[in-house]
Protein backbone atom coordinates (compact mmCIF):
# COMPACT_ATOMS: atom_id res chain seq x y z
CA UNK A 1 0.00 0.00 0.00
CA UNK A 2 1.57 3.21 -0.74
CA UNK A 3 2.14 6.16 1.69
CA UNK A 4 -0.73 8.11 0.54
CA UNK A 5 -3.53 5.66 0.33
CA UNK A 6 -2.09 4.60 4.36
CA UNK A 7 -2.12 7.93 5.86
CA UNK A 8 -5.50 8.19 4.23
CA UNK A 9 -7.20 5.03 5.21
CA UNK A 10 -5.49 6.30 8.83
CA UNK A 11 -7.08 9.69 8.77
CA UNK A 12 -10.25 7.48 8.07
CA UNK A 13 -9.92 5.59 11.61
CA UNK A 14 -8.56 9.23 13.00
CA UNK A 15 -11.90 10.72 12.14
CA UNK A 16 -14.33 7.86 12.97
CA UNK A 17 -12.59 7.46 16.31
CA UNK A 18 -13.09 11.93 16.67
CA UNK A 19 -16.79 10.77 16.14
CA UNK A 20 -16.93 7.90 18.90
CA UNK A 21 -15.01 10.11 21.50
CA UNK A 22 -17.95 13.01 20.83
CA UNK A 23 -20.75 10.53 20.39
CA UNK A 24 -19.33 8.70 23.69
CA UNK A 25 -17.95 12.02 26.23
CA UNK A 26 -15.03 9.59 26.50
CA UNK A 27 -11.11 11.32 26.45
CA UNK A 28 -9.12 8.58 25.70
CA UNK A 29 -5.23 9.21 25.15
CA UNK A 30 -4.36 9.60 21.02
CA UNK A 31 -2.29 6.46 20.38
CA UNK A 32 1.04 6.65 17.97
CA UNK A 33 -0.79 5.70 14.73
CA UNK A 34 -3.94 8.36 15.77
CA UNK A 35 -1.52 10.69 16.03
CA UNK A 36 0.37 9.89 12.82
CA UNK A 37 -3.48 9.90 11.43
CA UNK A 38 -3.89 13.15 12.29
CA UNK A 39 -0.86 14.91 11.05
CA UNK A 40 -1.24 12.80 7.75
CA UNK A 41 -5.04 14.51 7.40
CA UNK A 42 -3.54 17.90 8.41
CA UNK A 43 -1.42 18.05 5.99
CA UNK A 44 -3.77 16.84 3.19
CA UNK A 45 -6.18 19.51 4.18
CA UNK A 46 -3.68 21.99 4.05
CA UNK A 47 -2.46 20.68 0.52
CA UNK A 48 -6.54 20.59 -0.42
CA UNK A 49 -6.77 24.28 0.43
CA UNK A 50 -3.54 25.53 -1.38
CA UNK A 51 -4.82 23.31 -4.01
CA UNK A 52 -8.26 25.23 -3.83
CA UNK A 53 -6.73 28.97 -3.59
CA UNK A 54 -4.71 28.03 -6.97
CA UNK A 55 -7.62 26.83 -8.75
CA UNK A 56 -9.84 29.66 -7.99
CA UNK A 57 -6.88 31.88 -8.80
CA UNK A 58 -6.36 30.32 -12.02
CA UNK A 59 -10.18 30.76 -12.48
CA UNK A 60 -9.94 34.71 -11.89
CA UNK A 61 -6.92 35.00 -14.39
CA UNK A 62 -8.93 33.12 -16.91
CA UNK A 63 -12.02 35.33 -16.70
CA UNK A 64 -9.42 38.15 -16.90
CA UNK A 65 -7.93 37.02 -20.17
CA UNK A 66 -11.24 36.38 -21.42
CA UNK A 67 -12.72 40.00 -20.78
CA UNK A 68 -9.63 41.58 -22.19
CA UNK A 69 -10.15 39.50 -25.39
CA UNK A 70 -13.79 39.47 -25.53
CA UNK A 71 -15.08 39.00 -29.14
CA UNK A 72 -11.58 36.61 -30.44
CA UNK A 73 -12.19 33.44 -31.22
CA UNK A 74 -9.70 30.82 -30.84
CA UNK A 75 -8.70 28.03 -32.49
CA UNK A 76 -6.16 26.27 -30.87
CA UNK A 77 -4.68 24.30 -34.33
CA UNK A 78 -2.59 25.81 -37.33
CA UNK A 79 -4.95 27.56 -40.07
CA UNK A 80 -4.55 25.70 -43.12
CA UNK A 81 -3.82 27.09 -46.61
CA UNK A 82 -4.67 27.20 -49.96
CA UNK A 83 -2.92 28.29 -53.50
CA UNK A 84 -4.08 32.03 -54.16
CA UNK A 85 -3.55 34.04 -57.57
CA UNK A 86 -0.51 35.70 -56.84
CA UNK A 87 -0.37 40.02 -56.31
CA UNK A 88 -0.81 41.79 -53.81
CA UNK A 89 -3.70 42.50 -50.93
CA UNK A 90 -5.63 45.18 -51.90
CA UNK A 91 -7.46 44.07 -55.27
CA UNK A 92 -8.14 40.23 -54.05
CA UNK A 93 -9.46 41.28 -51.01
CA UNK A 94 -13.09 41.03 -52.97
CA UNK A 95 -12.23 38.02 -54.05
CA UNK A 96 -11.29 36.42 -50.85
CA UNK A 97 -14.06 37.32 -49.55
CA UNK A 98 -16.33 35.14 -52.48
CA UNK A 99 -14.27 31.99 -51.61
CA UNK A 100 -14.53 33.01 -47.59
CA UNK A 101 -11.08 32.97 -47.00
CA UNK A 102 -8.38 35.81 -46.18
CA UNK A 103 -5.41 36.43 -47.97
CA UNK A 104 -2.26 35.28 -45.97
CA UNK A 105 0.24 38.24 -45.66
CA UNK A 106 4.10 38.19 -45.82
CA UNK A 107 4.82 41.32 -43.42
CA UNK A 108 8.74 41.62 -42.44
CA UNK A 109 9.53 42.26 -38.24
CA UNK A 110 11.67 45.39 -40.07
CA UNK A 111 8.90 46.93 -42.09
CA UNK A 112 8.51 49.89 -40.39
CA UNK A 113 6.29 52.51 -41.80
CA UNK A 114 7.91 52.14 -45.36
CA UNK A 115 6.05 49.37 -46.24
CA UNK A 116 1.97 49.13 -47.06
CA UNK A 117 0.18 46.22 -45.64
CA UNK A 118 -2.25 45.87 -48.51
CA UNK A 119 0.46 46.05 -51.28
CA UNK A 120 2.59 43.15 -49.90
CA UNK A 121 2.08 40.14 -52.31
CA UNK A 122 -0.02 37.19 -51.56
CA UNK A 123 0.45 34.15 -53.11
CA UNK A 124 -1.81 31.73 -50.40
CA UNK A 125 -5.34 32.44 -48.91
CA UNK A 126 -6.71 31.20 -45.23
CA UNK A 127 -10.16 29.53 -45.54
CA UNK A 128 -12.38 30.85 -43.05
CA UNK A 129 -14.65 28.85 -40.33
CA UNK A 130 -18.12 28.43 -42.01
CA UNK A 131 -19.88 30.11 -39.24
CA UNK A 132 -18.05 32.98 -39.81
CA UNK A 133 -19.93 36.40 -41.06
CA UNK A 134 -18.46 37.09 -44.67
CA UNK A 135 -16.64 40.13 -44.85
CA UNK A 136 -13.08 41.32 -46.13
CA UNK A 137 -10.10 39.69 -44.04
CA UNK A 138 -6.33 39.70 -43.81
CA UNK A 139 -4.66 37.20 -42.02
CA UNK A 140 -1.12 37.71 -40.13
CA UNK A 141 1.20 36.52 -37.67
CA UNK A 142 1.95 38.16 -34.47
CA UNK A 143 5.33 37.97 -33.64
CA UNK A 144 7.42 38.96 -29.88
CA UNK A 145 4.98 39.07 -26.87
CA UNK A 146 4.07 42.35 -26.28
CA UNK A 147 -0.15 40.47 -25.60
CA UNK A 148 0.97 37.80 -23.47
CA UNK A 149 -1.03 36.09 -22.15
CA UNK A 150 -3.90 37.07 -25.03
CA UNK A 151 -1.33 36.38 -28.02
CA UNK A 152 1.90 34.31 -28.45
CA UNK A 153 4.74 34.80 -30.53
CA UNK A 154 3.73 33.03 -33.85
CA UNK A 155 -0.15 33.18 -33.02
CA UNK A 156 -1.97 33.86 -36.47
CA UNK A 157 -4.86 36.34 -36.21
CA UNK A 158 -7.38 37.37 -38.51
CA UNK A 159 -8.08 41.33 -38.79
CA UNK A 160 -11.77 42.21 -39.69
CA UNK A 161 -11.03 45.28 -42.06
CA UNK A 162 -14.57 46.33 -41.61
CA UNK A 163 -15.11 45.58 -38.18
CA UNK A 164 -15.79 48.29 -35.87
CA UNK A 165 -12.70 49.04 -33.14
CA UNK A 166 -13.83 50.00 -30.03
CA UNK A 167 -12.04 50.79 -26.62
CA UNK A 168 -10.63 47.41 -25.50
CA UNK A 169 -10.65 45.82 -28.85
CA UNK A 170 -7.59 44.33 -29.76
CA UNK A 171 -6.60 45.86 -33.24
CA UNK A 172 -3.82 45.60 -35.73
CA UNK A 173 -2.75 49.29 -36.32
CA UNK A 174 -0.04 51.22 -38.40
CA UNK A 175 1.97 53.76 -36.17
CA UNK A 176 3.98 56.29 -37.91
CA UNK A 177 7.04 55.22 -35.86
CA UNK A 178 6.81 51.51 -35.01
CA UNK A 179 5.13 50.09 -37.92
CA UNK A 180 2.29 47.32 -37.97
CA UNK A 181 1.48 46.40 -34.48
CA UNK A 182 -1.64 44.46 -32.82
CA UNK A 183 -2.58 46.04 -29.55
CA UNK A 184 -5.69 46.67 -27.12
CA UNK A 185 -7.49 49.56 -27.91
CA UNK A 186 -7.19 51.77 -24.32
CA UNK A 187 -9.18 54.88 -25.30
CA UNK A 188 -9.20 58.17 -26.81
CA UNK A 189 -6.77 60.54 -24.85
CA UNK A 190 -6.08 64.69 -25.83
CA UNK A 191 -3.26 63.05 -27.37
CA UNK A 192 -4.73 60.77 -29.18
CA UNK A 193 -5.49 56.96 -29.58
CA UNK A 194 -4.17 54.73 -26.30
CA UNK A 195 -2.87 51.78 -27.45
CA UNK A 196 -1.60 49.00 -24.92
CA UNK A 197 -0.06 45.77 -24.34
CA UNK A 198 -1.41 43.05 -22.41
CA UNK A 199 2.51 42.18 -21.06
CA UNK A 200 3.43 44.77 -18.09
CA UNK A 201 6.75 44.95 -19.41
CA UNK A 202 5.92 46.88 -22.55
CA UNK A 203 4.87 50.54 -22.27
CA UNK A 204 1.76 51.59 -24.11
CA UNK A 205 1.99 53.53 -27.56
CA UNK A 206 -0.24 56.69 -28.50
CA UNK A 207 -1.43 56.86 -32.30
CA UNK A 208 -1.82 60.94 -32.22
CA UNK A 209 -4.55 62.09 -34.54
CA UNK A 210 -4.01 62.10 -38.10
CA UNK A 211 -0.93 59.80 -37.94
CA UNK A 212 -0.85 56.05 -39.02
CA UNK A 213 -4.31 53.98 -39.11
CA UNK A 214 -6.49 51.73 -37.43
CA UNK A 215 -6.11 49.00 -39.79
CA UNK A 216 -8.84 45.82 -38.31
CA UNK A 217 -10.33 44.64 -35.54
CA UNK A 218 -8.79 40.90 -34.24
CA UNK A 219 -11.77 38.40 -34.50
CA UNK A 220 -9.66 35.22 -34.41
CA UNK A 221 -6.56 33.72 -33.52
CA UNK A 222 -4.86 30.26 -34.62
CA UNK A 223 -2.40 28.57 -32.42
CA UNK A 224 1.12 28.88 -33.47
CA UNK A 225 1.98 25.97 -35.19
CA UNK A 226 1.64 25.77 -38.65
CA UNK A 227 2.97 26.37 -42.47
CA UNK A 228 1.39 29.77 -42.72
CA UNK A 229 3.92 32.52 -42.05
CA UNK A 230 2.32 35.79 -42.16
CA UNK A 231 4.15 38.27 -40.30
CA UNK A 232 3.17 40.77 -37.85
CA UNK A 233 5.72 43.53 -36.72
CA UNK A 234 6.00 43.53 -33.02
CA UNK A 235 5.37 46.47 -30.69
CA UNK A 236 8.07 47.71 -28.93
Amino acid sequence: MSDRNEWERDAVVWLAGRHVERATGAARPASPELARAAGGFAAWRAAAEREGAAARFADRVRERIAARGRGIRRIDRAPSSVPAPAGPVAPMLDAARQAHAAPLVELGVAAGTGRELFDEPCEAWVPLPPELAPGRYVALRVVGDSMVPLLHSGDVVLVDLDGRVVPGSVAVVRHPIHGYVVKRVGGVRPAGLRLESLNPAYPPLTLRPGAGALIGRVVLRWCAHGPAKPTLAPAP
